[in-house]
């Protein structure tokens, strides 16, 4: 009996130094392979999420450069920097404005937007106008000179042709008073809305037409400006409309129509959720009563045109030209 037990004692304790010693190599053997295996899952994590960021910042762009070319009267692109990290980023879009038949550029004011790492901007920081004071009467308030606050130059206004205003700037008598070495910027607003081919056989062909502005509001944006006799500033974030061909130089020029190009513009930015509530805004207001947007739905109700003083005097007198605003006047060099 005491040798039975005393064998039974033996074989415990050999069970067990043997068990310590399987659970050490079974540790050891965890250990190495996680010092293996994770930093290849870190590595393929950090990985997978820089390709997210990157395509993130892609897609965001895409969209900056799709918005811009529905809106931002005479603005264009010149560069993106983006700043982007593993959860997001930063894009920083330079951009300019094109003055006269020469395109000569004129650098405009940065946009800075952040976006998160699924590609949805999560805020954008635009420029705001500097308004000189003056009279406080409801006709004036909103046809106060507005400068930029980056460049200090004038910021353009126009004026819809179905609200009526007191009264209406006419910045184009005041072009011989300028010196003819100069360029300017000058937003005309029309009196009615016009198709696009209607209101191009109007414009004297030497005048260089840079963007057009398209009635894209509905009847309650625009019984909302009525009541505060409501100018619309180049700036405004939700004026539209589409750089015109003649504001490339002609190897960029492009033989597809301008109007189907806006449209194609506003289809794409349709399917992102950038500019998402923009863009519907934009086609809701454009849309026949066919419930689709056709080239005959797009009307023309103001232009951004550049040249020389003694160029711009040509649109002298035009009826159809309602009022218009200075924006940019730069001294050629």
């Amino acid at each position: 009996m005491n040798k039975e037990h005393h064998n039974f004692l033996f074989d415990d304790k050999q069970t067990k130094k043997i068990m310590r010693k399987a659970r050490f190599w079974s540790t050891i053997k965890i250990i190495g392979i996680t010092l293996i295996v994770t930093p290849i899952v870190l590595i393929a994590f950090w990985y997978g999420l820089r390709h997210l960021s990157l395509n993130s910042a892609q897609k965001v762009s895409d969209d900056i450069h799709l918005f811009n070319e529905i809106s931002a009267p005479n603005v264009q692109i010149s560069n993106q920097k983006y700043d982007d990290n593993l959860l997001g980023g930063k894009i920083i879009t330079t951009t300019y404005k094109v003055l006269g038949d020469q395109h000569r550029p004129y650098i405009w004011t940065p946009i800075e937007s952040d976006y998160n790492l699924f590609g949805t901007l999560t805020q954008t920081y635009i420029s705001n106008s500097i308004q000189i004071e003056g009279s406080e009467s409801l006709a004036e308030t909103h046809q106060l000179e507005r400068f930029n606050d980056y460049t200090g130059d004038r910021e353009m206004f126009f004026y819809h042709p179905k609200i009526s205003y007191d009264q209406y700037k006419d910045k184009i008598s005041e072009l011989k008073q300028l010196e003819n070495n100069t360029l300017v910027e000058l937003a005309i607003s029309f009196d009615n809305a016009y198709s696009f081919d209607e209101i191009k056989s109007k414009l004297p062909t030497e005048v260089q037409v840079d963007w057009w502005w398209v009635d894209a509001y509905t009847d309650d944006t625009l019984d909302f400006f009525q009541q505060g006799q409501n100018t619309i500033p180049a700036n405004y974030p939700y004026i539209y409309g589409f750089q015109s061909e003649q504001s490339k130089p002609k190897p960029r020029r492009s033989s597809n129509n301008e109007v189907d190009t806006f449209i194609r513009n506003i289809e794409l930015l349709r399917e992102s959720k950038n500019f998402e509530w923009e863009t519907n805004e934009v086609y809701q207001a454009l849309i026949g009563e066919n419930g689709t947007l056709e080239t005959s739905d797009v009307k023309i109700i103001g232009a951004v045109v550049t040249g020389t003083p003694e160029q711009l005097q040509l649109l002298q007198g035009k009826s159809y030209i309602k009022a218009s605003t200075f924006g940019v006047i730069s001294n050629q060099k």
